[in-house]
């Protein structure tokens, strides 16, 4: 009912964005399980490369298992493993 009282356009900006976050999340669970999959130390050195984008390493770390994560940050620098863990805060 909400949905149907609001603006037209606001409603399909709404629409969009939900697709789009859905297409993210899907991208960010197929990536965290192909990290996940790899040799974590193999992992761990691609995702150290991906300096630009540590949102996005951060975000494929909180989407796998705390094993996984736990074995691919053991193999990384610790200074970038702390500022990955600063990023995946939940405060």
């Amino acid at each position: 009912q909400w949905y149907e009282s609001i603006d037209s356009e606001y409603a399909a900006e709404l629409y969009k964005q939900v697709v789009q976050q859905e297409t993210v999340s899907k991208e960010v669970s197929d990536y965290a399980a192909t990290y996940a999959s790899m040799d974590p130390a193999q992992a761990a050195a691609l995702m150290e490369e991906m300096t630009d984008n540590l949102d996005l390493v951060a975000k494929i770390l909180e989407n796998m298992s705390t094993d996984a994560r736990a074995k691919i940050m053991d193999e990384m620098d610790s200074a970038f493993a702390a500022s990955l863990t600063a990023l995946m805060d939940p405060e």
